[in-house]
């Protein structure tokens, strides 16, 4: 997961936004429950037609799992749920936030969708769920402060909640070192874990593979890397640059890539050259 900025978002979709703020005023002005979830369907075209400026902002990834899908078409997830809020059997969704562009994540089916995981059974996926870390926080109508809730739940936009994600060499998502011992961090990565499904067997694999590659890389590194002050050769600069790859933000899971070149930063070169010379 790496931090997305949704202040990018705002002046692609200026043409768009009279069209949501329309359709939000008129679900606002339907107090027929119902009738008010009917026209939230009858206008999700409004919300569709964002997805292309969603997936520019992180180089056509889920902004949850960081991977591609070139086969299939990401899902413009509602952050807060539109419709019914899972375990909350009085709270009506966030109809009011149904068309707030502000409210958009671009998700992979598996992290949207919920999904069974056969070797563990766990059912995984966000659909409705929407936890919060103190559940008498929740805003149940317009007038009520949102900003009172804290989501149980990591944001990509949030800038502090990327940080707290890490991964461990079996692919697995883990809390990052520094947050270890702090209750309130380690219970949101796991409700993360489950409601964004981030260690469905497929993303656990393509990290195992990821994690492989780059020790494959360090140690072609290792048997190539100059003393330090010295220049290199050829073969270590494409060396450096291929790890410089799996880091950039085009790079499928390239939070992952980073957190796992920086287990091997006991080499002096990949501490001064590769991590602190800029991706």
């Amino acid at each position: 997961m790496r931090f997305i900025d949704l202040e990018e978002l705002e002046p692609l979709i200026q043409h768009l936004i009279p069209e949501l703020e329309e359709a939000q005023r008129k679900v606002c002005e339907e107090q027929d429950t119902k009738a008010r979830r009917e026209l939230i369907e009858q206008y999700r075209g409004r919300w569709v037609q964002l997805r292309p400026y969603l997936e520019k902002l992180s180089d056509n990834k889920c902004w949850y799992v960081e991977c591609s899908n070139p086969g299939t078409d990401e899902d413009v997830d509602h952050f807060r749920p539109k419709g019914r809020v899972h375990g909350e059997v009085s709270h009506p969704g966030y109809y009011w936030l149904a068309f707030d562009w502000q409210n958009f994540r671009l998700s992979c089916h598996r992290s949207n969708r919920l999904r069974r995981d056969n070797v563990t059974g766990v059912v995984g996926g966000k659909a409705d769920y929407f936890p919060l870390v103190t559940p008498a926080n929740r805003a149940y109508s317009p007038s009520d402060d949102l900003s009172l809730e804290d989501p149980a739940i990591l944001d990509p936009t949030n800038p502090e909640d990327p940080p707290l994600l890490s991964f461990k060499s079996n692919g697995e998502t883990d809390i990052s070192p520094e947050f270890k011992g702090v209750l309130v961090a380690e219970e949101r990565i796991r409700r993360t874990r489950l409601c964004l499904h981030l260690d469905w067997p497929k993303f656990r694999d393509e990290r195992v593979v990821l994690y492989n590659t780059i020790r494959r890389t360090v140690r072609r590194g290792d048997r190539c890397a100059p003393k330090p002050g010295e220049r290199g050769s050829s073969q270590f600069i494409d060396i450096v640059r291929d790890l410089k790859r799996l880091m950039r933000k085009d790079a499928d899971y390239s939070a992952a890539a980073k957190v796992y070149i920086e287990s091997f930063k006991d080499r002096w070169w990949i501490e001064m050259v590769v991590l602190k010379g800029g991706v």
